[in-house]
């Protein structure tokens, strides 16, 4: 999925995107009592395509999914949420058939497979885990 894709995605999920200076997080995204679904990204931090194509999916993986959890809440993990949201931005940007499918045709690396599909290695390494199961260090 390319980037433009993946605006086109977010416009008809009737998700606003929004500049924003987030210094600490780069990205973030809120869903509002009403369920409306805002992201914020800064922009001036963002300095690759590959990586700006990493926190949009991620972030459209929080709105999607719901994978919003409560910071005032004991019992709501914030790792379950992350996770649902990066399992999003897999099966988007890496979908397992075309993973496989990139295997075949000899791209096997981290940085190969990042290089393949316009994203970076980090979330490649997400991608193999879960997909395959497979940890990469």
């Amino acid at each position: 999925m390319t980037l433009e894709e993946l605006y086109e995605t977010a416009a008809s999920e009737n998700i606003d995107i929004y500049s924003a200076a987030l210094p600490k997080t780069q990205s973030i995204s809120i869903m509002d009592s009403d369920l409306n679904c805002y992201i914020g990204i800064d922009y001036s931090l963002i300095h690759s395509e590959a990586e700006e194509k990493r926190r949009l999916a991620h972030e459209i993986g929080h709105c999607i999914r719901g994978a919003f959890y409560n910071r005032y809440s004991k019992l709501d993990l914030i790792s379950k949420h992350e996770y649902s949201a990066d399992k999003w931005a897999c099966e988007t940007l890496l979908p397992k058939e075309d993973m496989l499918e990139a295997f075949k045709l000899g791209y096997v690396e981290v940085w190969q497979l990042a290089e393949y599909f316009d994203v970076p290695e980090e979330l490649v390494k997400k991608a193999l885990w879960i997909h395959f199961d497979k940890e990469v260090l």
